[in-house]
């Protein structure tokens, strides 16, 4: 794990801002480094692919349950969502999992510049902003990892720099829900990737968006629509 930002509540504590794309997500809670995890919905070559058992067996959820959940807010969701699974085993390490939409998502059709392939900001941004809230909000999440939410096999560096805007955003406005450490995991990222993450820690110059939220169920799980 290596750090590479810090971000300061107005109080004066910090918010480290780090990365580890070498430990398994299994070693990084148990050895206490995150207590939440938000990976993108896609299934294949993906975090959320590859540790598909490994949740099923720390959250005490049916990894059936998890695939049909991502399938569908990747496929058939037209909403911009995420969809909340809170641990159901008590001695767990790990809060939750947040599945949330990324580039693959249907939903994500009509946020994409026809004309050009100019990353969307303002979806990458609220859909960490709001992850990333409710993860600390309500259910007390700390110490907090996240996958990056480019299409399968085409990251966009940019979408590390909206990430921390986010969060940058959500200490500033919401800082009473206080996150220790933010940990970059997963593929495609590597350090080059975050410069522009030093320089945003050094000026300040985030910028928020409102975004109003709705909540259905699905399976007893939660599902948090994002409109702006």
């Amino acid at each position: 794990m290596k750090n590479m930002a810090v971000i300061q509540y107005e109080d004066g504590a910090n918010i480290e801002i780090t990365y580890d794309f070498e430990s398994s997500l299994f070693k990084l809670v148990e050895r206490d480094d995150i207590d939440f995890i938000i990976v993108s919905t896609v299934l294949e070559f993906s975090p959320l692919g590859k540790n598909l058992d490994y949740f099923s067996n720390e959250l005490n959820i049916d990894g059936e349950d998890i695939s049909n959940l991502a399938n569908w807010n990747r496929y058939e969701n037209l909403e911009v969502s995420f969809i909340v699974l809170p641990s159901r085993n008590p001695l767990s390490k790990l809060r939750g999992l947040i599945i949330a939409a990324n580039e693959n998502s249907k939903c994500y059709e009509k946020y994409e510049s026809a004309s050009s392939l100019k990353l969307n900001r303002d979806f990458h941004y609220n859909v960490a902003y709001e992850s990333i809230s409710y993860a600390a909000r309500v259910l007390g999440a700390q110490k907090i990892s996240m996958s990056h939410l480019s299409s399968s096999g085409h990251f966009h560096e940019e979408t590390t720099t909206f990430v921390a805007e986010a969060l940058a955003d959500f200490c500033d406005f919401d800082g009473r829900s206080k996150i220790d450490r933010f940990l970059f995991v997963g593929c495609c990222m590597n350090e080059k990737h975050f410069s522009e993450i030093k320089e945003l820690n050094s000026d300040g110059n985030a910028n928020g968006n409102n975004v109003t939220t709705s909540v259905h169920h699905i399976n007893g799980f939660e599902v948090i629509n994002l409109i702006w």
